[in-house]
């Protein structure tokens, strides 16, 4: 969408060629004989809005372009306020991302520990159990030895000369009691030895399952960091690809900035966009209520601008020449007293808001409670240019127009035109707009009262 867009704003925009461009239409075989005198005949292609603007200083033309210029500057500039948006939203969840894969970190880091320690312990209980193993075995090789020498050597009538042999039966009983004992003492060793054997292999069997519990959990979070870390990757990649489309959209803003360059002095020749003084906005009115108060009757309110009373129908004219900025016809008219109807500004009824160039200075100027609304926003306007006509919508208890002014500072209008306004010029209503009044000593932007800049009639 937005190369599309680039496409077109380079086309529409991009400074034309000097020279205009012609073509020649050669004369039909048939009809040969009609134009032989005169030979070759052609006609001058038709010109761009641009060339009309800027080299035959065609009002109109230079409406159009400016107009569209600027449709599209704040488009653009829409779209470069959004992709910056979408900019620091990757920004942030790959950071987001990133962080959550580094705390994750820790978690398997701790995991690879119990895991680590396990082995360790796992395998010193191996160790463990084939030692002791290794000891009921030789046990049970001595205790085979020892059964078979007894048996080579004594078999049962040696046993008995043994036992016989004995003289006392004291020491008959202290023999039989010693054969006893060596042949217990290695079944005791040889029991002891398969217990402990017994409840190594428990253990190791209950470590084996903790560890099988923790490779799991490992994997498993091994898993979701690498997940974590691809989403990381791919808001980084989707950083990356919006700033390289940030960079298309600021050279095609730029396009256009270089557009209204060479605008300027076209459109200032043709009274566009510069004036050189204020004509009347109400022709035919009169002065029904002035700055800063109402009376007494009406409660003393806050009044930030001069009311001109007409009848209902009578135009509006634009006192500059300028660019609607704002347009709004969607209150019914006549209102009433207190009728809060009002796009921007409650109360205000129908509303126009226009800035406009005067001898170097830059204003901004509302009209309120119009009948009919002819201009929309982004009309670039002439001065003395309709732009509705009087009417009595909104808080309002007849037809008039309640026009406010705006000293908005000095320099060339294009470039504040790009500045983003609000409905108050950035003054504020009632007294926080009372306060910063220019005659006051305010600097830009401040408020103005239009008696002393609007003639009469």
């Amino acid at each position: 969408m937005f190369r599309k867009l680039f496409s077109i704003i380079l086309i529409v925009f991009m400074v034309l060629p000097l020279c205009s461009k012609t073509s020649f239409i050669y004369a039909d075989e048939d009809d040969y004989d009609d134009y032989e005198d005169e030979g070759e005949v052609y006609e001058e292609e038709e010109k761009s809005d641009y060339e009309k603007c800027v080299y035959d200083k065609d009002r109109d033309a230079c409406r159009a372009i400016a107009r569209n210029a600027q449709n599209n500057l704040k488009e653009i500039e829409d779209q470069i306020a959004a992709a910056k948006n979408d900019r620091e939203a990757a920004a942030a969840l790959a950071n987001e991302y990133a962080q959550k894969a580094e705390a994750m970190q820790g978690e398997i880091d701790d995991l690879k520990i119990k895991i680590d320690d396990l082995k360790m312990r796992i395998e010193k209980l191996e160790n463990q159990i084939a030692e002791n193993e290794a000891k009921v075995e030789a046990l049970n090789t001595r205790v085979r030895n020892r059964m078979a020498e007894t048996q080579k050597t004594m078999h049962f009538n040696g046993y008995l000369e043994f036992i016989l042999g004995s003289k006392s039966f004291t020491d008959m009983l202290s023999r039989v009691y010693g054969v006893e004992a060596i042949v217990s003492k290695d079944k005791s060793d040889r029991e002891v030895l398969l217990d402990t054997i017994q409840q190594l292999t428990a253990d190791k069997i209950e470590l084996d399952a903790s560890k099988k519990e923790l490779d799991v959990s490992y994997e498993e979070i091994v898993a979701k960091q690498a997940a974590l870390i691809e989403m990381q990757e791919f808001y980084e990649e989707e950083e990356l690809r919006i700033a390289n489309e940030l960079d298309e959209m600021t050279e095609a803003r730029d396009n256009i900035y270089n557009t209204f360059d060479d605008l300027r002095d076209a459109l200032k020749a043709t009274g566009v966009t510069v004036s050189d003084g204020f004509v009347a906005a109400v022709h035919n009115s009169w002065i029904s209520a002035t700055v800063w108060n109402y009376g007494a009757d009406l409660g003393g309110a806050w009044h930030l601008g001069v009311d001109y009373a007409a009848s209902r129908g009578r135009e509006i004219h634009a006192p500059a020449g300028g660019v609607v900025i704002r347009a709004d016809d969607s209150c019914g008219d006549p209102g009433y007293l207190g009728n809060a109807c009002g796009a921007w500004i409650s109360g205000g009824g129908n509303q126009v808001y226009m800035m406009c160039e005067v001898d170097g200075r830059i204003y901004g100027i509302i009209f309120f409670h119009l009948h009919d609304v002819y201009v929309s926003y982004g009309d670039y306007l002439l001065q003395d240019d309709v732009i509705g006509t009087v009417g009595s919508s909104g808080s309002s208890t007849g037809p008039h127009c309640h026009i406010e002014m705006y000293y908005l500072g000095s320099g060339e209008l294009l470039d504040y035109l790009t500045m983003g306004w609000n409905a108050t010029f950035s003054v504020g209503r009632g007294a926080t707009a009372y306060y910063n009044r220019c005659e006051a000593g305010n600097s830009a932007p401040c408020i103005l009262n239009p008696e002393l800049y609007l003639p009469a009639n």
